[in-house]
């Protein structure tokens, strides 16, 4: 069984934009890995603060066999630091092209 983790910019962007934009990711990834783990469905509450959300993201990437990095992943502290773990833990990373 295959697990990927959707690394994606949340922060600083409209909450329904990314909860729709994840969804059409999730949606897509599923054609390649039998589970696809979404940062939004993390069953941390919206409002928490972003550590919380953190602690929790790289707990389930930690049991995931590849990351990807959706557009602009770049720009987000968050996504930068689940790349860094990857990295770190020898997880296949996946870039999603422009």
């Amino acid at each position: 069984m295959s697990k990927v983790y959707m690394s994606l910019p949340i922060s600083g962007y409209d909450i329904e934009e990314r909860k729709a934009y994840a969804e059409k990711l999730k949606k897509s990834l599923s054609q390649f890995y039998d589970d696809v783990f979404n940062p939004l469905e993390n069953g941390v509450p919206l409002d928490a603060p972003t550590s919380e959300h953190m602690k929790e993201d790289i707990k389930n990437l930690l049991t995931c066999d590849a990351i990807y990095m959706a557009n602009r992943w770049q720009f987000s502290v968050g996504c930068r630091t689940e790349y860094a773990v990857a990295l770190a833990c020898n997880i296949r990373v996946v870039y999603e092209q422009e």
